[in-house]
């Protein structure tokens, strides 16, 4: 019981210093990038780099993991601890926050008065935010009664905080962020995402991360059988480039749900013959499931990666199942499967899907269990699959990313219009 009184202690406090940072002075010239599970990724990440390189804004990275703060430092990047001196100054003055899912990933309790931009890291199929109604989430955003309101106001602090700004490509994604985080139509900004526009902008450093993208993440042999591959002028001994990427599923809490999804040995015997590799990139809340998962040849576990972007226009199949990442291949024309071995339990016990993603033009094959998805991987139904949906896959293209839409750096610079 006394705990729980110093628990809420606590809490009233914290949201009282938030209250008060609205009253510090904030420079324009000043921003602030973070990212969730303090990892150096995503939008933010490549909104950080881009600046950093055409000197637009002064651009601070702040983190609360030492090996990310050696690692920018190592590069000669502005980055400091969130609870350092300098780090708290920055937070208490810079004008703009920008982060990929929650004021927290830079400082949620120092943020107020700061111009707060949700990059966001997926365009959503699954309901997000203030539209989950059920699964665990749904107590966070949508709480039974007063009581339990006011005690996730405060606890679930920076979930409920209401970002100043997002970035939308389409009309589609307007209603969809419009709605998740209560936001008004002056709060969304027409724009692509850094991370889609970075390597587009910037296609040198494109090479730079694919020679050391896979260094250590796997077994020796398939790590070798990478490098020499793609190393090779022969195209014709490339191999494949499958990337396998789930979402997160949020309602298990026990047991590794990819174990019985998968007969690992029978795939990568599959992998070998056919001169495939299989990426496998788990969501960062799952990350260490995949350990177990990896000890086969042609498997490579890239899960603790910053993120995929540097040679996702080198993946020949995503497959996925209910994550946004295929979103992001659209552009590129790769071609998707989409796995979901968990289908029923999935949307009975984790979050509902958006309504609008039921009726989506059919783009690619789903598939339900390990050996349809096996047959789908054979080559020849690779290249099938890419012809027969070639229709429909530009048309949901355009309705997640429009047409001629600006790329973030162009809005963001025309919106702050400001240079340092």
């Amino acid at each position: 019981m006394q705990h729980a009184i110093f628990d809420w202690i606590k809490a009233i406090i914290r949201k009282l210093i938030f209250t008060l940072s609205a009253l510090s002075p904030r420079s324009s010239n000043k921003a602030l990038f973070g990212s969730y599970k303090e990892r150096y990724c995503d939008n933010s990440k490549y909104l950080y780099l881009h600046w950093q390189q055409t000197k637009f804004i002064r651009c601070i990275w702040i983190s609360g993991d030492q090996d990310v703060i050696k690692q920018l430092q190592s590069q000669n990047l502005e980055v400091y601890y969130r609870w350092s001196m300098k780090g708290i100054y920055h937070a208490l003055t810079a004008k703009y926050y920008f982060y990929n899912s929650y004021i927290g990933d830079i400082n949620q309790w120092l943020a107020n008065g700061a111009l707060k931009v949700n990059l966001w890291h997926g365009l959503p199929m699954k309901k997000i935010e203030f539209d989950i109604n059920t699964g665990p989430m749904a107590q966070v955003f949508n709480p039974k009664g007063s009581l339990t309101l006011y005690k996730q106001w405060l606890f679930s602090h920076q979930q409920r905080i209401t970002p100043d700004l997002m970035l939308s490509p389409s009309p589609l994604i307007d209603s969809l962020f419009s709605s998740a985080f209560r936001l008004n139509s002056s709060q969304l900004l027409r724009a692509t995402n850094p991370r889609t526009d970075y390597y587009i902008i910037h296609p040198s450093q494109r090479s730079q991360l694919n020679q050391n993208a896979l260094q250590g993440t796997s077994q020796s042999a398939s790590q070798s059988h990478y490098h020499s591959v793609h190393e090779s002028n022969d195209q014709a001994d490339k191999p494949s480039i499958i990337l396998y990427a789930p979402s997160w599923r949020d309602s298990h809490k026990q047991g590794n749900p990819y174990s019985s999804a998968f007969d690992w040995q029978q795939l990568s015997n599959h992998l070998v013959t056919n001169n495939q590799l299989f990426l496998l990139r788990l969501h960062p809340n799952e990350a260490s499931l995949a350990d177990e998962l990896t000890s086969y040849p042609n498997i490579i576990n890239i899960s603790q990666l910053e993120d995929v972007y540097g040679f996702l226009q080198e993946v020949d199949l995503l497959i996925t199942d209910y994550s946004s990442l295929f979103i992001d291949a659209l552009p590129l024309s790769t071609p998707i499967y989409f796995y979901r071995f968990d289908e029923q339990h999935y949307q009975q016990d984790c979050r509902d899907m958006y309504e609008y993603a039921e009726k989506l033009p059919v783009i690619a094959p789903k598939c339900t269990s390990f050996n349809e998805l096996l047959g789908a991987l054979a080559p020849e139904a690779i290249v099938k699959q890419k012809k027969s949906y070639r229709e429909n896959y530009q048309s949901v293209s355009e309705l997640f990313w429009g047409k001629d839409t600006p790329t973030a750096f162009e809005a963001l610079e025309e919106k702050i219009g400001c240079r340092y």
